[in-house]
């Protein structure tokens, strides 16, 4: 107990109690996070329509830990999801195969956020929808290329982005995420990925004190 006492001392925790244990009153609002309501329309919306799901992630801990949860937690739902790692030590989509997108194809990329607009850009006139579910700061310009395509076919989630915690991981957007799917459908699958969140938030070495 002295241990984690120190720990928690030198991470600036006062209230241990509420930290360890933590209520729902503790938790912060699914809605403060930009893009979120958008995104799970365009899930909803392909579920519904039996459409094809794209999950796309890198090959690091917090990736895969996201990418899983994503992945497992649409299998609830609909058997029209794949998975697509990427090689060694890209990041992103750049190079995505445009090939295997269409305008029945909803693509989710986790814990991957390429920076130049561009890059969405070129999977959006693929007809496809693109959600981006990630925890790295957009640059402007990528901001206000959300803001012009913001709607049915696009969304950006990330906790850098007006979020009360902005170190959350990828993993933990992703199960944030789901979790707020659930609130919507009045589901309870992402409880199943607890261990999958947080093993994404600790090798990301992530401040969760808010």
């Amino acid at each position: 107990v002295e241990i984690i006492d120190v720990l928690l001392e030198s991470r600036g925790i006062k209230d241990i109690d509420t930290f360890l244990t933590p209520t729902e009153d503790a938790m912060i609002p699914f809605e403060q996070m930009v893009g979120i309501e958008q995104a799970a329309e365009i899930v909803i919306n392909t579920i519904e329509r039996n459409e094809k799901f794209i999950v796309n992630f890198d090959v690091d801990t917090d990736g895969i830990s996201a990418g899983t949860i994503m992945y497992r937690y649409l299998l609830n739902f609909t058997d029209q999801v794949h998975a697509l790692v990427n090689s060694g030590k890209e990041h992103g989509v750049e190079n995505f195969p445009l090939n295997i997108l269409d305008n029945q194809t909803t693509l989710i990329v986790v814990d991957s956020l390429n920076n130049d607009p561009k890059v969405y850009e070129r999977i959006l006139c693929t007809g496809a929808k693109l959600i981006v579910l990630d925890h790295h700061i957009p640059v402007e310009s990528l901001l206000d290329f959300c803001q012009e395509n913001i709607g049915n076919r696009f969304s950006l989630v990330s906790s850098a982005v007006g979020y009360k915690n902005p170190a959350l991981s990828g993993a933990g957007v992703v199960f944030k995420f789901c979790k707020y799917l659930d609130e919507l459908n009045w589901t309870e699958c992402a409880d199943d990925y607890w261990d999958l969140a947080a093993t994404g938030i600790i090798a990301d070495m992530c401040d969760l004190s808010e």
